[in-house]
């Protein structure tokens, strides 16, 4: 990282970022090009979990190369007048597997409810369980930085 004094490594700067960001940018490898998309996300147990549709184009790319990329960010704000944008981040890699296990599935569809204040009902109905797929980002790297100005 070029400017190291912004550079956060600390599990708990990480770790906060991970929890409170409700923006997150998951990068998927294609043969053609990457294949980058915004996603609702949850950090539970040390690994990410987002939930998607049974097919898609994303379990089609997870499928044949399961290494992921993602970035979470939170606390952005542009300040026009001084031409910069306050930020904290989190870009980190991974690797991406299908929960088939429904208590786990469960458990992550419960928290990113929980999460997003969504009017499921907690705990997952089975039925929902049933045609609702899960992800696990089995976290491999983790990086942050931070521009809060002098807040930081």
């Amino acid at each position: 990282m070029r400017r190291k004094d912004r550079e956060y490594c600390e599990k708990e700067f990480l770790y906060d970022v991970l929890t409170r960001a409700e923006d997150f940018v998951l990068a998927l490898a294609t043969d053609a090009a990457p294949y980058v998309v915004p996603l609702n996300f949850v950090l539970l147990d040390d690994a990410l979990y987002f939930h998607c549709a049974l097919e898609g184009r994303k379990l089609d790319c997870l499928a044949a190369k399961p290494e992921v990329g993602f970035t979470a960010f939170t606390d952005v704000r542009i300040v026009q007048e001084k031409s910069t944008t306050y930020f904290k981040s989190v870009c980190g890699t991974g690797r991406a597997a299908l929960v088939l296990d429904d208590a786990e599935k469960g458990r992550a569809l419960d928290a990113l409810g929980r999460k997003y204040h969504s009017r499921c009902p907690v705990p997952t109905p089975e039925a929902m369980l049933k045609r609702t797929a899960v992800v696990r980002i089995s976290i491999e790297s983790l990086s942050g930085k931070a521009n809060m100005g002098q807040q930081a």
